[in-house]
């Protein structure tokens, strides 16, 4: 079954004119918890499918996914392509459609850099509290391989990514030609100029030393031994940012972590959900002890302090009373 065709499809209408599809899968029952699950760089929401199959039953999530803008069934819109706008528009799907329940953000590469670009700028934090998050091949930045720092051979290889993207952005009917025609795939691809654009913006895209919002978040880093789009190195130093997190490195596992350890990813959804349960059952048992101890301390009757073992002089000495003497009764038996 398609999973995303199968959900409930709506749209999210931003204020630059993008239009962006989100998929909700809704519990029958009022949920505790969302689920938002993003994609990353010229994907859809579909690559969250297998993950989603692999979730336990549970009647108390509600499962969001959405197409990032430009890709999938979203529209571009006028704003431009910035990681920023990515961000925004993740705080829109939550204040839109999670505004009753605390969430947990499931974020794969470029979905990976807006959840971190809206936790480094915390003045324009959502009204919905993030209680988990998923980070799946992410990175806090330096990822134009034409930087100093990089080896000759990686800064080539930097230089002609560039170039390919540039004649993207200026012949976008030949190079999406080329490209089907090359690397043909089945799932639904942005075409190679607004996939251009965003690649710029990823190289851009800089929050290192800016993530302290997340230190009491709860966090796992997941990525992929084999990732050459953005190895591993940037999962490391995301976790010395980070150095609550759970980091999780992948023997044989490329850049396609959600298709390729969908099971893994849904078992560390599940333990975050869990872990938010517990804290909340935990901070609930605490408030329900505070409020009885409240409740005796201004309810309970105490008797009043005596001073110099006299009472206090408001209050009356209790009326002396004469002992009760007992007084049997005489049974009478009536005359017939």
């Amino acid at each position: 079954m398609d999973i995303t065709a199968a959900a409930e499809r709506l749209y999210l209408a931003r204020a630059d004119g993008a239009r962006l599809a989100v998929y909700r899968r809704e519990p029958e029952v009022p949920p505790d918890v969302t689920l938002v699950l993003t994609h990353g760089w010229s994907a859809s929401a579909a690559v969250w499918d297998d993950v989603i199959r692999h979730l336990p039953d549970d009647d108390r999530v509600r499962i969001l996914t959405f197409d990032q803008r430009g890709h999938g069934a979203s529209t571009q819109g006028t704003a431009p392509a910035d990681i920023g706008v990515l961000a925004d528009d993740l705080q829109a799907v939550l204040s839109t459609f999670s505004r009753d329940t605390p969430a947990i953000v499931a974020a794969h590469s470029m979905g990976s850099m807006a959840v971190l670009t809206g936790a480094a700028r915390r003045a324009s934090a959502t009204d919905v509290r993030i209680v988990g998050l998923l980070l799946v091949s992410a990175s806090s930045g330096q990822l134009d391989l034409r930087l100093e720092g990089h080896t000759p051979l990686a800064r080539a290889l930097g230089g002609a990514r560039t170039t390919i993207a540039e004649a993207c952005t200026r012949a976008p009917r030949s190079t999406r030609y080329l490209r089907d025609l090359l690397a043909p795939s089945t799932t639904p691809r942005p075409a190679t100029d607004v996939a251009a654009l965003w690649f710029r913006a990823i190289l851009d895209f800089d929050v290192a030393g800016r993530l302290t919002a997340l230190r009491d978040t709860p966090v796992h880093l997941v990525t992929g031994a084999q990732d050459r789009v953005i190895p591993p190195v940037h999962t490391c130093r995301l976790a010395a940012e980070l150095a609550h997190a759970r980091v999780h490195v992948i023997e044989r596992s490329t850049h396609r972590v959600p298709s390729e350890q969908p099971a893994l990813l849904a078992s560390l959804l599940t333990d975050l959900v869990e872990r938010f349960r517990d804290q909340r059952r935990t901070a609930s048992r605490a408030s329900d002890a505070v409020l009885r101890a409240a409740a005796q301390l201004l309810f309970t009757r105490r008797a009043p302090f005596a001073i110099g073992g006299r009472r206090p002089p408001t209050e009356k000495a209790p009326a002396r009373r004469s002992p009760r003497i007992a007084v049997p009764t005489r049974a009478w038996a009536g005359r017939t």
